[in-house]
């Protein structure tokens, strides 16, 4: 008679395979851990951002316009065989478009952030229409206000065309709609 199955399964691995890879790690140089840093976050955009939000680095305008840019695309992009259900949203991209929006009014340039911002109320306000319950407005409307401000206090009559042009590019009707709406009306005198 044949003994069958007498090996025991093998269990899982109880080892953590992080000082494995600390131990390798510690035998590089500085050199060497700064090209294999670069390299795989040249490979993985959320490693580079993800380094981007631990170092301090000073973007160049053209590249700070370029990540917002992204950042508006990744979070107002959804699935839309999924339309009128809710669908995933990257919230965390929403944030950075916050970021960055504010950033570029303080930083002074208000024209990068108004072409953005109408971007974002084009691009977003479809993604609010689309979904089931809408509930990225709020987040949309937060990164549209530092804007919408900064607009406020430059007045004149760019500012009402800007504000005209959001609430033509608001496929819902009411993202910022009584802030644009002041904006519009406080700048006719």
């Amino acid at each position: 008679m044949v003994k069958q199955g007498t090996k025991k399964p093998r269990k899982l691995a109880t080892s953590d395979r992080f000082p494995l890879i600390e131990k390798e790690l510690r035998k590089q140089t500085k050199g060497e851990l700064v090209a294999m840093i670069l390299a795989i976050a040249k490979q993985h955009a959320v490693v580079s951002r993800e380094l981007e939000g631990r170092l301090t680095i000073e973007k160049p305008i053209d590249l700070l316009v370029a990540d917002v840019s992204s950042a508006i695309d990744r979070a107002t992009d959804f699935d839309e065989r999924r339309m009128n259900h809710n669908f995933e949203v990257d919230w965390q991209a929403y944030e950075e478009v916050q970021k960055g929006l504010a950033l570029l009014v303080k930083l002074g340039y208000l024209a990068d952030a108004k072409s953005l911002a109408l971007k974002l109320m084009k691009d977003g306000s479809y993604q609010v229409e689309c979904s089931d319950e809408g509930l990225m407005s709020d987040d949309i409307s937060e990164c549209l206000n530092p804007v919408i401000r900064a607009v406020k206090a430059a007045g004149g009559g760019e500012a009402v065309k800007w504000a005209r042009a959001m609430q033509t590019a608001d496929r819902v009707g009411f993202i910022c709609d009584n802030e644009l709406a002041g904006l519009r009306d406080g700048n006719r005198n």
